[in-house]
């Protein structure tokens, strides 16, 4: 399906009538979520006994019929513990009206795929969020990986298994890990209500104990069984490999990773940061890898960061990032990261991004967002399209640095080299782009609060320095310890531009050619006289730097960027970016007519009188409040 599933939400009530008839006996809701799918794979491997049940007025009698149909149907030694139980003061046939007047045996597993995001994407009070994945997401993943008949399928960290009830062939070994066991109970049950042949779902810990270890030049096709002297990194274990590896780790894991530099899996990818599960689960995937694999990740793991840095060199080094998909924002719920898909396979010398982050992929589903266009993206992955959503980079020209999908798309857009700007473009060209403007771009730094500060007079400037209009002409917060060599590589000077690196309204101001002056009265010789020293300033880490090569060009982009049309197409760039922070890869290539400039002198000294009138009206007004 292109978009959000369609399925009858009627057909959807008996379900959760049931869900919420069961909810008040049991403490832990994942436990009622079990029972609903023990007496749902009930009614689809045992119909005729599940029709006699129905039939049963007695309560008592049909209780007790019914435990012992669900104890032979999962007699099975993966199905460990009931969950329904004969303690239980639970209405049976109630149970059974509600699963059976949702026709489950007709539907497939499209009904219990929507009703499982319903109640844990959906109805966010039920606290059951971590647990699975957005029904669409799933589907994004399983197209990526092309799962075919008799392929070895594996998830490090299967959850209670929604994504098993939307893959598309049944005839495939199934192999997972998971570290809770009540989960790992309900993705059994799931991937037997999916109907998938072969399943190997285990309980454990990839870290301390993974389960998928065969003994060198072997491969098995059921779980290695290692005695307890065997290590991690004996040299007698292999790890099994899979044809398709899928994977959505969940965020709230408490990951122990100080150990990790002595483990095999680990050791060429320097330290991983605890906070970052997702590429923990990762890096152990890529010993299972044979053929692909589909991780979910945090964008700020695919930039910057030192300690993920040496992992993204080697994924970029060794060909093994086939392609990144940065998803829409908001999509799932109460999370306030943004997220990105990467696949992963062997041997790629370029990388596919694509940015799903845009309205043409999502829909606004209550508070959440859900993704749509799903055969589209996949139309572009699988055929590696150019769009103006996506942008195919030779790997020479990659930064590990900055992996995410929306900085090469904009570099793609961006002319190659800068257009020099005379008179004679500017009268042919419509517009300009700041790159072609010659701006420097960069971040503020954090310049103190290291053992390298010495003792230095700075100016710390940040957002509420920023003068309401015209030139910013004076800074509050005066430092006098920092980092020097910084302070002097970074400080700002007389009309560099300033931008707030988030928000939804842009918050921009220009520095004044005074603003650094401090004025001193020295003596000497008993003469009196001024003196005029100049103090270096930077900028917060919460603000961009645009500096450019005139005083002209200055002062004209603050008045475009000052004026509505100016502020919009900032806003717009807030809306687009990576955590709602504007970076520079998108500002580089902004926009701007080629009239920018038109009549900004005045405008600038305009703004400047509008400024000292509005400072008046504030002094004025602070002084009748103070009684003066």
């Amino acid at each position: 399906m292109d978009s959000t599933k369609n399925t009858d939400f009627d057909t959807l009530q008996p379900l959760l009538k049931c869900f919420d008839y069961l909810k008040p006996y049991y403490i832990d809701t994942l436990d009622v979520i079990g029972v609903m799918l023990e007496m749902i794979l009930l009614k689809i491997k045992k119909p005729k006994q599940y029709s006699s049940l129905l039939s049963t007025a007695n309560k008592t009698k049909t209780s007790n019929k019914l435990l012992e149909v669900l104890k032979t149907t999962l007699k099975e030694p993966k199905y460990t513990t009931l969950l329904l139980t004969q303690e239980s003061k639970i209405n049976p046939i109630k149970i059974l009206r509600f699963i059976e007047q949702s026709h489950i045996s007709k539907i497939s597993n499209e009904l219990i795929e929507e009703f499982l995001h319903l109640i844990t994407q959906k109805k966010t009070s039920n606290k059951l969020y971590f647990y699975s994945t957005p029904s669409e997401i799933n589907r994004l993943l399983v197209g990526i990986l092309d799962i075919k008949d008799n392929d070895e399928v594996y998830n490090p960290c299967y959850g209670m298994g929604s994504v098993f009830l939307c893959l598309p062939s049944k005839k495939i070994k199934l192999y997972g890990e998971e570290l809770d066991s009540k989960l790992s109970y309900l993705a059994r049950l799931i991937a037997s209500i999916s109907g998938i042949e072969e399943t190997h779902l285990g309980v454990g810990d990839i870290l301390e104990n993974p389960l998928f270890r065969v003994k060198k030049n072997t491969q098995s096709t059921k779980q290695s069984v290692q005695s307890k002297n065997s290590t991690i990194n004996s040299q007698d274990f292999d790890f099994m490999k899979f044809d398709k590896i899928l994977c959505n780790p969940p965020l709230n894991a408490q990951m122990s990773t100080e150990n990790l530099k002595d483990d095999m899996r680990f050791r060429e990818m320097g330290i991983l940061a605890k906070s970052y599960p997702e590429l923990v689960f990762l890096v152990h995937s890529l010993a299972h890898l044979k053929q692909k694999g589909v991780f979910i990740v945090r964008n700020q793991t695919l930039l910057k960061s030192s300690l993920e840095g040496k992992l993204r060199s080697y994924l970029c080094q060794n060909g093994l990032i086939e392609a990144i998909i940065e998803l829409p924002k908001n999509i799932f719920p109460h999370q306030n990261y943004d997220f990105s898909v990467i696949v992963i396979s062997k041997g790629n010398k370029e990388i596919l991004h694509i940015n799903a982050n845009n309205e043409h992929f999502f829909a606004k589903d209550g508070k959440y967002n859900r993704l749509k266009n799903i055969e589209r993206l996949l139309e572009i992955y699988r055929y590696k399209k150019l769009t103006p959503h996506s942008a195919l980079t030779p790997l020479e020209k990659i930064s590990p640095k900055d992996l995410r999908a929306q900085s090469y798309i904009n570099l793609r857009l961006v002319p190659p080299t800068p257009l020099p700007i005379t008179a004679k473009t500017k009268k042919l060209a419509k517009d300009f782009s700041l790159q072609d403007l010659g701006v420097e771009i960069f971040r503020g730094q954090r310049v103190q609060g290291t053992s390298q500060d010495e003792p230095i007079e700075f100016y710390d400037i940040g957002i509420a320095d920023f003068a309401i209009c015209g030139f910013t002409q004076s800074f509050e917060a005066k430092k006098d310890k920092g980092n020097a060599t910084k302070i002097y590589k970074y400080r700002i000077k007389p009309y560099d531009i300033l931008l707030s690196l988030r928000g939804v309204s842009p918050k921009i101001a220009i520095v004044g050619q005074n603003a650094f002056a401090k004025k001193e009265v020295l003596q000497k010789d008993g003469v009196s006289f001024s003196s005029i020293n100049m103090i270096p300033s930077v900028v917060n880490a919460g603000i961009i730097v645009l500096r450019a090569p005139s005083k002209q060009v200055a002062i004209g982009l603050y008045c475009y960027f000052f004026s509505t049309q100016g502020e919009e197409a900032l806003s717009r760039l807030y809306k687009t970016s990576t955590d709602s922070a504007i970076d520079t890869q998108s500002l580089h290539s902004l926009r701007v007519p080629s009239d920018y400039d038109k009549g900004s002198m005045d405008k600038i000294a305009r703004l400047d009188n509008a400024k000292e009138r509005i400072y008046a009206i504030e002094w004025e007004i602070q002084g009748i409040k103070d009684g003066k």
